[in-house]
C-alpha cells in the first residue's frame, strides 16, 4: 500500500480518536488562556501538536505492519504472525475461516468427483446395452419394427455420447489435440456419420468446399460440432429439402457455412439459441429437442478459439457459420 493511501486509511479509521484528542487540546488551551493569558498559548499548542504527531506516527506504523501481514496471509494462509502482534486474534480468525472453506471445497470436489465417476460408469454400461441392441438388429435387418428400434437406439447412443462430452468439456485442455485438418474431408466425415439420418428424413447434402482448405483445430471436437449442426438442420428441414455446405477464405481464417431451408428461427429467439436447455418455439414442437446441442457447440467453439454465429429467417431457413484459424 502506498504512503498516501496508508495515511488516508489511518486518518479515516482514527477520525473519532483524533476528534476527541483535538477537543481535549482545545479545552486545555482555553484553560491556559483564562488561567494565564494569551502570551502562553504557544506552549500548549506545540505540546498538543507534538503529542498528536507522535500518536499518528505510532498508528501509521501499526497499520503498516497490519497491511503487510494481511498481504502475506493472502498469499500464504499458514503465515505465522508475531506473538506480540496486536492483530494476532484477527489473523487467527482469518486462518480458521480459510481452513473451514478449504475443508468444505475439498468435500464438495470429492463428492463431485465420485458422482462424476458413477455417472460415467453408468453411461459406459448403457453403451454396452446399445451395442447388444445393435447386434440384435443386425440379425433381423428386414423386420419393420427393427427400423424403429434402430432409430431409437441411434438416438440413445447420441445422447449417451453427449453426456460423456459434457464431462470431457470440463477437462478440455487434457482432451485437446490441435492439428491441420482438411475442411472438406472433415465435413464429409460428419455427413457420413449422419447418413442414415439424411436418408430417413429424405434430406440430401450439397458440399461446395475447395479441396485445399486446411484449418487448425481438434478433429474430434470439430467433427462433433458439425454433426450437431447437421442434426439440427435435418431435424428442422422439410422432407425433400437439402443442407448446403460451403466455405470462404479471408486473411488467416476460413469460415464454414452450413445452410438449411427449413422452418427457420424467430428473430427474438436468435440471441438465446446457445443458452443451455433453450429449445425455443421449434423445440417445443419437436419432442426430441433437448436444448443442449447448440450450447455444447458454443462451449466447444469458445474452447477451440473458433467463432460460431447463426442467422435465420422464418420459413426460409437457417445459416450457421463457424470461423476457424487457417493452417498456413
Amino acid at each position: 500500500m502506498s504512503l498516501s493511501k496508508l495515511v488516508g486509511a489511518v486518518l479515516k479509521k482514527e477520525k473519532a480518536s483524533i476528534f476527541i484528542y483535538l477537543f481535549s487540546c482545545f479545552s486545555i488551551m482555553l484553560f491556559y488562556y483564562f488561567l494565564y493569558n494569551e502570551k502562553f498559548m504557544l506552549y500548549p499548542v506545540l505540546l498538543c501538536f507534538f503529542c498528536l504527531m507522535v500518536y499518528l506516527v505510532y498508528k501509521l506504523c501499526v497499520y503498516n505492519s497490519f497491511y503487510k501481514s494481511l498481504k502475506e496471509i493472502k498469499t500464504s494462509p499458514s503465515y505465522n504472525l508475531d506473538k506480540n502482534s496486536d492483530f494476532e486474534d484477527v489473523f487467527d480468525d482469518i486462518r480458521e475461516i480459510h481452513n473451514d472453506y478449504i475443508s468444505k471445497i475439498y468435500a464438495l470436489e470429492t463428492n463431485y468427483e465420485e458422482k462424476e465417476k458413477l455417472l460415467i460408469q453408468w453411461v459406459h454400461n448403457m453403451k454396452t446395452s446399445v451395442a447388444v441392441i445393435n447386434l440384435a438388429i443386425e440379425k433381423f435387418p428386414n423386420e419393420d419394427a427393427t427400423k424403429d428400434i434402430r432409430n431409437e437406439n441411434s438416438l440413445l447412443q447420441k445422447n449417451l455420447e453427449g453426456v460423456l462430452n459434457i464431462f470431457r468439456l470440463g477437462e478440455f485442455s487434457k482432451d485437446y489435440v490441435p492439428e491441420a485438418i482438411n475442411l472438406k474431408k472433415l465435413v464429409k466425415e460428419s455427413i457420413n456419420s449422419q447418413k442414415r439420418n439424411f436418408i430417413y428424413s429424405n434430406i440430401y447434402p450439397e458440399v461446395n468446399i475447395p479441396e485445399d482448405y486446411f484449418i487448425l483445430s481438434d478433429k474430434k471436437w470439430g467433427k462433433y460440432v458439425i454433426e450437431q449442426i447437421i442434426s439440427n438442420a435435418i431435424k428442422y428441414s422439410l422432407s425433400g429439402g437439402k443442407v448446403c455446405f460451403y466455405a470462404e477464405e479471408s486473411d488467416c481464417k476460413i469460415t464454414l457455412y452450413i445452410q438449411d431451408f427449413g422452418v427457420g428461427i424467430k428473430k427474438e429467439e436468435i440471441c438465446r439459441v446457445f443458452d443451455v436447455f433453450f429449445t425455443g418455439s421449434n423445440g417445443r414442437k419437436e419432442e426430441k429437442s433437448s436444448g443442449i446441442g447448440l450450447y455444447m457447440c458454443k462451449s466447444i467453439c469458445d474452447n477451440l478459439n473458433n467463432k460460431i454465429y447463426i442467422t435465420s429467417q422464418i420459413s426460409k431457413g437457417t445459416i450457421v457459420s463457424i470461423t476457424y484459424l487457417k493452417q498456413k
